[in-house]
């Protein structure tokens, strides 16, 4: 009879110095890419925030439009039928009345109403938006009653005047010698005019020219009016 032979366990090894250095290249891959892919993902996440923003600003336009039967712009502006850009850097109107119209004029705000006859466009002072307060500048309304972009610069808006409040001005489709005036097509000073799209007849638009804060992508600079396609803006009419 023979006596079974004993079965020893096989000793316990760590990791060799060339396994070790396989998952050390792996990890070190591994972070590379994460860190060469965040810039990108944290860039299209600021791009969902400003079409998260369009669409809440569209409502507060359309409410207001619809209860006062007249675009969101100055009497002046109203009253020659002339189409308005706010939030243009050294423009004539700030956004910040855009805000101040939409938020309704009270007591308590949190961010400073610009200075500005708000009642000429809202006179009975009602709320058709709530904003969002911006962290330092950045993707909401700032103390100084601005709206930002996530990249720290205003947001742009153009308000259709489509006709003047003078009831013997005739509507054309495009007014070739007065651009926005008395025509339905929107007017946007080139601001939000590319090569590959522009705003035609609609109400109100808005735009940001993102990141680099320039209109258009890196490739299309010299070019007198770019292409929207592959440029960092983002649009609301597209």
């Amino acid at each position: 009879m023979s006596v079974p032979s004993r079965i020893h366990p096989r000793p316990a090894h760590g990791f060799t110095l060339v396994e070790l250095l396989v998952v050390i290249t792996i990890i070190g891959v591994l972070a590379t890419m994460a860190m060469v892919g965040m810039p990108k993902f944290v860039e299209k996440g600021r791009k969902v925030q400003v079409l998260a923003e369009f669409r809440e600003l569209a409502v507060g336009f359309a409410a207001f439009e619809s209860e006062n039967n007249r675009p969101l712009i100055p009497y002046g502006q109203r009253e020659a039928g002339q189409d308005t850009v706010y939030g243009n850097k050294g423009g004539e109107f700030s956004n910040g009345i855009v805000v101040a119209v939409l938020g309704g004029v009270g007591e308590n705000l949190p961010y400073r109403v610009v200075d500005f006859n708000v009642k000429d466009i809202n006179p009975r002072e009602e709320v058709y938006t709530v904003f969002k307060l911006a962290d330092k500048k950045k993707n909401g309304v700032g103390a100084d009653g601005v709206f930002y972009d996530p990249w720290g610069r205003p947001l742009m808006f153009a308000v259709n005047a489509f006709k003047s409040s003078n009831p013997n001005a005739v509507l054309v489709d495009v007014n070739p010698t007065n651009p926005g005036k008395n025509d339905s097509r929107l007017d946007t000073m080139g601001l939000a005019e590319y090569s590959d799209t522009k705003p035609r007849d609609e109400p109100y638009v808005m735009w940001t020219y993102g990141k680099d804060g320039m209109k258009g992508g890196e490739e299309s600079r010299g070019k007198r009016i770019p292409p929207y396609n592959g440029s960092d803006d983002v649009v609301s009419w597209k």
